[in-house]
C-alpha cells in the first residue's frame, strides 16, 4: 500500500502521533509543577510548542504556512484586525473557563484567542497532517484520511486538557471532544481549500475569540 520512502514503523508512528497529539495539555502539566501562576502555564506550552514547530519546519518545510491566493492573504489581513477587537472585548470581560468555570486572567486569554490556535494548527494542520499526508500517498480517498485522521486526533487533544483537572474523565469531557472533531473538520476544509496554513489559524483564532464573547 505504501512505497518505501513513505514506510513508518507501526510503534514509531504512534509515538509520533502520541506526543504530538498530547504535546500541549503535558507541557501544561510541566509547567503546572514549575510555575507559580496558573495563567503562565499557557502561554508556556503555546510559546515551547510554537518554537518546536517553527525548528521542524526549518528542517524539513513540509507545508506551506501562506496562500498562493490573493483573496486567502486578504481574509488573513482582515480577520487579524477582528481578532485583536475580539482580544480586547475578551479580555476586557474576563470569560469563564469551561474546564475549570474560573474566570480567565488576560495571560490565560491571550494565550487561548491567539497562542493556542496558532500552535494546534501548527500541530494538527500542519505537522500530523503532512505525516498523514505521506501515509496517504497511494491509498484512494487519500485526502478524507488525512482530514478525519487528523480532526479525530484533535478532538482527542482536548481530552487531555480535561485530564488536568479531572480524573475520571466527566460526559461532558467526551461531548466537548466530539465538538472539536467537528472543528478539526472545519479547520481542515480550510486548510486544503486554501492550501496554506495561516487561513485555519485565523478562522481557529476568530472561533476562539467569539466563542469567548459568551462565556
Amino acid at each position: 500500500m505504501f512505497n518505501k520512502k513513505n514506510r513508518f514503523h507501526p510503534l514509531s508512528l504512534m509515538v509520533v502521533l502520541g506526543i504530538s497529539t498530547f504535546a500541549i495539555p503535558a507541557i501544561q502539566r510541566l509547567a503546572g509543577n514549575f510555575v507559580l501562576f496558573s495563567p503562565y502555564k499557557g502561554l508556556i506550552s503555546s510559546i515551547l510548542v510554537l518554537f518546536c514547530i517553527c525548528f521542524y519546519h526549518w528542517k524539513t518545510k513540509p507545508f506551506p504556512f501562506f496562500s498562493p491566493s490573493s483573496s486567502w492573504r486578504t481574509f488573513c489581513y482582515l480577520g487579524g484586525l477582528i481578532a485583536l477587537v475580539l482580544l480586547m472585548i475578551d479580555i476586557h470581560n474576563a470569560p469563564v473557563a469551561k474546564i475549570t468555570g474560573q474566570a480567565r486572567q488576560p495571560l490565560e486569554v491571550m494565550d487561548v484567542v491567539i497562542l493556542a490556535p496558532i500552535a494546534e494548527e501548527s500541530i494538527f494542520r500542519g505537522m500530523i497532517w503532512s505525516l498523514f499526508a505521506r501515509l496517504a500517498t497511494n491509498i484512494r480517498g487519500g485526502s478524507v484520511f488525512i482530514l478525519m485522521g487528523s480532526s479525530l486526533l484533535f478532538g482527542m487533544e482536548h481530552l487531555g486538557y480535561w485530564a488536568l483537572s479531572y480524573w475520571p474523565l466527566p460526559m461532558d469531557a467526551y461531548l466537548h471532544a466530539l465538538s472539536m472533531v467537528a472543528a478539526g473538520i472545519c479547520f481542515g476544509f480550510f486548510r486544503q481549500t486554501s492550501r496554506s496554513l495561516t487561513v485555519p489559524m485565523m478562522v481557529h483564532i476568530l472561533a476562539n475569540g467569539a466563542i469567548l464573547l459568551i462565556q
